[in-house]
Formats: C-alpha cells, sequence, structure tokens
C-alpha cells in the first residue's frame, strides 16, 4: 500500500481545520511532513501529541483503504484522549475512531490483538488485570500456607516477591518484579508456583503477563505479525520514552519492515520504564527530528528545565515569563510547613480567576520511605497523612464504597462519565458476586455485565436504571447517612437476579456493604492541602511525579526525595549543576541520573511558577548565590 504524501499545502489547511494552533515553525513543519519511519525527540510543552494529532487528521483526509489502518499507540490515557478529542471534531478525523483504525495504550493494544485471544485459545478468560489486585491476593493466599507464612515473618522480601509474580517471554517462565524467587528445586517454589496458577485460572493477572502472554501467542502463530504489518502499514508511537525494553522489543516482532513506524517522546522524561535492557533502548535512534520549543512555559523556567536534562538540546521557552523560580530552603524541625508557605506564594502571586483556570501541585519523586537521613526524603514528610493511613484492601476496582465515591479519589483528572460508568458496573458486579448470583458466575469484569445478562436473556432494564444513577450521582456513598441507603437502592434493582432466598435484610449484610474503615473524602483530603492566607485560599494536591507525569499546571512545587538505589538526595545532586557553579558528572551511574529524570519531569509542569524546596542542610551559600544570578528568588523558612 502506498501511503498518503503529505505537503506544504496540506500543512496550510490545518489553519481552517484547527484554528487554535500554529504550525508555522520549521520543527513543527518537518515532523508533520515526514512521510518515512522517524524518530521525534520532543521538548516538554511543546505540543507533541497534538502535532502528532493535527498529522493524523491530514492523514484522514486522504487515507485511501477502508480495510488497511493507522494504529496510534500510547502509555496514558490522557495523550489517547487527546487525540480522540481532535479527531473527533472533524468528519474526516472522526473516521480514525473506528475500523480498520486503532488508537489506544499500548496494553491496550497487546490485550486485544494478543493475550485476550491467546488466554480465549486456552480457555482461560480475564477477571481483571491489576498489579496491586494481584498482590493483595497473592499474598493473602501464601499467607494461608504455613511454609510461606513463617518465611515471611523472618524476610522483608518474601512479600513484595510472592505479590510481583509474574510470567515472562514465550515460554511463561515464573519470575517476579518484586524480588529473586526461589530455585525450582526449593519446597517453596512449588507453593508459590501454585499461587500463579491458581490466579491464573481465576483470571487475576498483572499487566506484564500480557506481554508474556503475547509472545507465546507469536511464537504459536508466526504468521500473527504478516496479518498485524498488512494491517496497520502505518504505526505512530507516542510517549516513546517510557516504552520499557520488553515492550520494545516486542513492538519490534509485531510489525515487519513493510510498515512506516514513526516514534515520539522525549528522551529525558524516561521515569517510568522498567530499568532491566535499558541499555539496549534504541530511541530517539539518529537521524531523529526534534522539537525543541516548549510553548508552556518562558525562558527562566526553560533553562532551569534545560539544566537538569540528561541529553538533548537545551529547552526554548517560547511563552513569556510570567513569575521567577523560587528555591525554598527549610530547617528539619519546619519540613511540615513547606506545603502550606508554598500555598502562600502562590496566592501573593495569583488572583482567584488566574487559580481557576489552572491547577496548583507539589510533586516529589518517591511517596514515602525509612531512609535514616534528614527529612526531606519522601511525601510523607511533608505531609505525614499521605496514602499512608488509608487501610484499605485491594485496589479500587476492588473497594465498593470506593468505587461508588466518583470523581476518582486521585482527582488528578477530571472524572469522565465514561469513567464513572465503568465505576458503576464494577460495583454491580461486586454486590452481585457478594449475593452469590448465579447470573454472574461468568462475568469477569464491570463492562461485560450487561452483554452477559443480555445473552443469558436476563431483563436488564433496572440494571441499566441504575447503573446510570450511579454514574451520575457521582459522590454516593460518600456520607455514612448516603450509606445507610445504598443496600436498599440496589436490592430493588436487582433482586430479579438474585437468589430467591435472600432477604433484604440479609442482603443488606453482606460484607460488600460494610462501613469503609475511612470514609472515601478522608482518602481524598489526603491528597489535598488546603491554604488560607490574606482572607483567600488554595488548595494544593499533593503526588508523586510520576502520577502527574504529562499534566500541565500553573504552579507546581518540586519537593527534594531520597533516592533509595544512588542513596543521595536528588537536589543536593542538581542544585548545584542548576547554579551553574559545577558541571554534572560525566560519571555519573544510571540511577543518579535518573533522580535527574525525575526533577527534569516535575520542573517542566507549571506555566507560570516553578518552586522547588530542599532542606537547608544540603544546600551550599554558592549555589544560593549562583541561582540568584540567574533570577531565582531564594527564601528560607527557618
Amino acid at each position: 500500500m502506498t501511503l498518503p504524501v503529505l505537503s506544504d499545502e496540506d500543512i496550510d489547511a490545518l489553519a481552517a481545520l484547527t484554528a487554535d494552533l500554529d504550525f508555522t515553525d520549521a520543527e513543527r513543519r518537518a515532523v508533520l511532513l515526514e512521510g518515512g519511519t522517524r524518530d521525534v525527540n520532543a521538548a516538554p510543552g511543546s505540543g507533541k501529541t497534538t502535532v502528532l494529532a493535527a498529522k493524523l487528521l491530514l492523514l484522514a483526509r486522504k487515507w485511501p483503504d477502508d480495510r488497511r489502518g493507522i494504529c496510534v499507540l500510547s502509555h496514558t490515557n490522557v495523550a489517547r484522549e487527546e487525540i480522540q478529542k481532535r479527531l473527533a471534531g472533524t468528519p474526516d478525523g472522526s473516521r480514525l475512531l473506528a475500523y480498520p483504525h486503532f488508537i489506544g495504550t499500548i496494553h491496550a493494544f497487546v490485550n486485544q490483538f494478543l493475550a485476550l485471544p491467546f488466554l480465549r485459545s486456552e480457555g482461560l478468560e480475564v477477571d481483571v488485570i491489576d498489579d496491586e489486585v494481584f498482590a493483595n491476593r497473592a499474598i493473602g493466599m501464601a499467607m494461608r500456607k504455613a511454609p510461606l507464612r513463617g518465611w515471611a515473618a523472618n524476610n522483608d522480601g518474601v512479600k513484595p516477591m510472592v505479590g510481583g509474580l509474574v510470567f515472562r517471554g514465550s515460554g511463561l517462565e515464573l519470575v517476579s518484579e518484586g524480588g529473586k524467587l526461589p530455585k525450582p528445586d526449593s519446597k517453596s517454589y512449588p507453593l508459590l508456583h501454585d499461587i500463579k496458577l491458581e490466579l491464573t485460572a481465576k483470571g487475576v493477572f498483572r499487566y506484564a503477563d500480557m506481554f508474556a502472554f503475547a509472545e507465546a501467542l507469536l511464537k504459536k502463530s508466526p504468521a500473527l505479525r504478516g496479518r498485524l504489518s498488512k494491517r496497520f502499514p502505518l504505526v505512530f508511537i507516542d510517549e516513546m520514552q517510557d516504552t520499557s525494553w520488553a515492550q520494545e522489543d516486542l513492538l519490534n516482532r509485531l510489525f515487519d519492515d513493510t510498515v512506516t513506524v514513526q516514534r515520539l517522546g522525549d528522551l529525558n522524561q524516561r521515569i517510568l520504564g522498567s530499568d532491566e535492557g535499558a541499555a539496549n533502548l534504541t530511541f530517539p535512534r539518529a537521524p531523529a527530528l526534534t522539537i525543541s520549543t516548549s510553548k508552556r512555559f518562558g525562558p527562566l523556567i526553560a533553562a532551569a528545565v534545560s539544566g537538569v536534562r540528561v541529553g538533548g538540546a537545551a529547552v526554548v521557552g517560547t511563552s513569556a515569563d510570567v513569575h521567577p523560580p523560587m528555591l525554598l530552603t527549610y530547617a528539619t524541625a519546619r519540613v511540615g510547613e513547606v506545603l502550606n508557605l508554598f500555598g502562600q506564594k502562590v496566592l501573593e502571586r495569583f488572583s482567584d480567576e488566574q487559580l481557576g483556570s489552572g491547577s496548583v501541585r507539589a510533586l516529589c519523586a518517591r511517596k514515602q520511605g525509612d531512609a535514616k537521613e534528614e527529612p526531606g526524603r519522601s511525601l510523607i514528610d511533608y505531609w505525614p497523612g499521605y496514602g499512608g493511613d488509608v487501610k484499605s484492601s485491594g485496589s479500587r476496582s476492588e473497594r465498593f464504597w470506593a468505587l461508588l465515591a466518583s470523581p476518582r479519589l486521585t482527582a488528578s483528572a477530571a472524572s469522565t462519565l465514561v469513567d464513572r460508568a465503568v465505576d458503576a458496573k464494577r460495583a454491580v458486579l461486586l454486590v452481585l458476586r457478594a449475593a452469590g448470583s448465579e447470573h454472574v458466575s461468568t462475568v469477569r469484569d464491570g463492562p461485560q455485565l450487561l452483554r452477559r445478562l443480555q445473552e443469558a436473556g436476563q431483563d436488564t432494564a433496572h440494571v441499566r436504571l441504575l447503573c446510570r444513577t450511579l454514574a451520575l450521582q457521582g459522590t454516593l456513598g460518600a456520607s455514612k447517612a448516603s450509606r445507610l441507603e445504598v443496600p436498599g437502592l440496589f436490592y430493588q434493582a436487582l433482586k430479579g437476579l438474585l437468589p430467591s432466598a435472600l432477604s433484604f435484610a440479609d442482603f443488606a449484610k453482606l460484607s460488600v456493604f460494610e462501613e469503609p474503615e475511612d470514609a472515601p473524602e478522608v482518602e481524598l483530603e489526603q491528597r489535598h492541602c488546603r491554604v488560607e492566607h490574606g482572607g483567600r485560599q488554595v488548595q494544593v494536591e499533593i503526588g508523586s511525579i510520576a502520577s502527574m507525569k504529562g499534566e500541565t499546571h500553573l504552579a507546581t512545587l518540586v519537593l527534594e526525595s531520597f533516592g533509595w538505589r544512588p542513596r543521595r538526595f536528588d537536589l543536593e545532586l542538581a542544585l548545584p549543576v542548576l547554579a551553574g557553579v559545577e558541571a554534572r558528572d560525566a560519571r555519573m551511574t544510571d540511577h543518579q541520573l535518573a533522580l535527574f529524570r525525575n526533577l527534569y519531569v516535575g520542573m517542566s509542569r507549571p506555566t507560570s511558577f516553578l518552586c522547588i524546596s530542599a532542606n537547608e542542610s544540603r544546600v551550599r551559600e554558592d549555589v544560593k548565590r549562583g541561582l540568584a544570578a540567574q533570577g531565582w528568588v531564594v527564601e528560607r523558612l527557618g
């Protein structure tokens, strides 16, 4: 198949299709016009995903085949949704949202085209694919086995090892993402193997299991590569820097040399991929195209971000500077006041109208840790309630009351109606399972619920109405009073699917309705710090750098953290480089460079105000002078 060729005239036509975008600069035009296999290394805030969406719009207008399509893979649903939103705005673009095209995450692609077909061929189905759910189930099973329970009592590494049990490779070798397994001839290995097989039979998997099943299918059906290559002659991969070597290796084997592959990413933002095999990663492959200009922030923040990059060209900020960056140092005894002071600085700089137009975030590379160092080690030092005291069993997909309390409790992005509908169906499924309903014995997850009930000849009208009510209300169950009404609501809607002998009194006593140890609103508050100052207030959302990757903020606070493997504080290592008083050591280990990549991601989030904070005991005077000379504001919380 001959792929469509884009021209300067096509790019000029974008002005009518996307009036809010500007592609007149040479770097972005080169990316749009590129028709061959090529990598694109793009600065944070460069609009990389938007450029990709614009290119897809142009290709959609010229796409000649109704059986062969474009495949767009991303690591995040945020990027996928941005692309889909752009395409849905035009008749031509909306064609790419349906067969024969595919737009979704790498995991979704692997699941749909490889892993799930393999599992079905083996007579297996999926209940849930979730690392946390798997870990909790596996550890629970292990602690019911006396040998493993005794081993865990004397070795802190046993539970993470059990929770990380995963298949690897086409031979489905049992390994662990949480530690090294005992030898196969040991007494404990068969117990671990049995746990993995039992959870496999129940349809409970880790994310990485899906890639092993994909490899197994490729080995079983080698002709699949040719079929996928014919179906998708053009492939785009977004956020390529976060692709692990295992994923890249699999992608290389999915598509042959007849396929044009364009990969987009930022090598400095590689913080999510596995370290295993990292030396084999090829992104960005020369000669790569570059988008070096960022429209997110101005020159001062761009210079700060460039100061912690590990490679590539310096970032150029093309927006106007709003406020100079700030270094906030603190005495050890006052580490708990840092978030409050940051909130005050934000209120001093922005009006209520400005605060309403953008988010305010505080980020840290580590959530928690017990290093014997001065505070500033993890989020827990700055905000002790962060996630640490919520005693929940399993992930959100296993917790009935959390599913009902939409928007999503992490609140890192607005919950969509689609998200809430998925949560509602999962909540209904959990109740039917708890009640022992025979009608859901083969239903593996919420999205299957209504279809399976219909296929079984059941009337789903009341179930649909219940799901709609749950999705629209969103905060049902957030208070104790509303939780008392929930069993009755479910009983009325579901009684046709419940065992005939189950009375309402017994139904209301089901474990699924038990009062949560921590109300959902408590979990939400653990991730927010409300700061009042001068009669006004601002809410600062708190989270890990990884959890907020890809976001854009009005103001961002980057908190120092202690790197577990390099045994160094990230800002202690980076501040002399940022201040221009030292050059980055060319002999740094990859674990040390990982600290810089985390800082790069965190510091590149804000449009208007960047603040970084470190313990004063780890900030030298020459560093403070160097930053001040570059236009930074340096303040101390004594």
